[in-house]
């Protein structure tokens, strides 16, 4: 009844299938995985720092950049606005000192047509006067009337009136003017 039968083992040479895990494997593949997933959260919080520290950074070299350039700056647009002023100065000083020479080098009787025409643009419409002069300027004087023939102003020399200066007497006062003040008035004199 009972029989023997003997079974051979034999040994096996070749490794086992790879399908097979060891728990061993599997423990040190989970250590890993949580030791990747912790390392990468520590990059993680050392990158979101570092970016952090860097925008600060950045911002505190940017404030201390304007604390000092802003002074720099303020200093160039106050050195420009004054050279700006001191150029329009100078430039209104060439242009009066011309203007100033041009008119001087204006011959008596030029001059006496000019204070005639702002007299005459003074007194619109012009009323009946009495035109006032220096004898050395009648001539001049005769003959700008002459050439405005509907100006109702009588001629007369003064030896009280000065050169280049006239006098225009009506019923209601009378308007004096002269070459010195109208230049004057028109250029200030440069300061000295």
């Amino acid at each position: 009844m009972f029989c023997g039968k003997k079974i051979e083992v034999h040994t096996v040479n070749t490794p086992l299938p790879s399908a097979l895990i060891p728990r061993e494997m599997l423990v040190d593949f989970t250590q890993a995985s949580k030791l990747i997933e912790h390392a990468q959260a520590q990059a993680r919080s050392l990158i979101e720092q570092t970016q952090a520290q860097c925008e600060r950074v950045v911002e505190d070299a940017r404030e201390h950049f304007w604390q000092r350039a802003n002074p720099i700056l303020q200093r160039w647009e106050s050195e420009r606005q004054a050279m700006h002023e001191g150029l329009e100065q100078v430039a209104t000083s060439v242009i009066n000192t011309a203007i100033r020479g041009f008119l001087d080098e204006t011959v008596p009787p030029q001059r006496i047509s000019a204070l005639l025409n702002q007299l005459l643009a003074a007194q619109l419409p012009p009323v009946s006067a009495t035109l006032l002069c220096h004898p050395q300027d009648r001539e001049a004087v005769e003959q700008w009337l002459a050439r405005r023939g509907d100006v109702p102003w009588t001629p007369r020399v003064d030896n009280e009136v000065s050169a280049q200066s006239l006098l225009l007497e009506t019923e209601d006062g009378g308007l004096h003017i002269n070459w010195v003040d109208a230049l004057d008035h028109l250029i200030p004199p440069p300061l000295k």
